[in-house]
């Protein structure tokens, strides 16, 4: 199945924006942690980055020609949670199914996160406004 450009387009800003919110992310972890901050509030101020920095990406850059309306960080957050969560629920099931294998564990509800993040965003949280090309 080929995907239409436009769509392959977003797929393709979409997975740029994931590293670079990733490499913000896990900077301002280590940054945070090499001045004292220990793992919580280090992790805590690394995802915020990351949040912040993917949805100001996805929406200028991966999404630009959709308005973003009064709704739309709320509703980034909340496909965020979402996909988030369904990534846990994949960790939790493989962590008991892949005892000796915990770092396949711990990834293996990334590609669930990915494409879950990457629907709620293109049809949820950045939909096409109606009338628009």
């Amino acid at each position: 199945m080929q995907l239409p450009d436009r769509i392959a387009a977003r797929v393709a800003a979409f997975s740029l924006v994931g590293v670079v919110n990733s490499v913000v992310g896990i900077g301002v972890i280590v940054i945070a942690g090499l001045v004292g901050a220990g793992p919580i509030p280090a992790n805590v101020l690394g995802y915020a980055a990351g949040l912040l920095v993917s949805f100001t990406l996805n929406a200028r850059v991966t999404f630009h020609s959709r308005a973003v309306g009064r709704y739309t960080v709320a509703r980034f957050l909340c496909a965020f949670a979402a996909s988030f969560a369904a990534n846990l629920l994949v960790v939790t099931i493989a962590e008991r199914l892949l005892d000796s294998h915990k770092l396949l564990a711990s990834l293996a509800g990334t590609p669930l996160y990915i494409v879950m993040f990457y629907l709620l965003s293109e049809y949820w949280v950045f939909r096409r406004q109606p009338g628009a090309d």
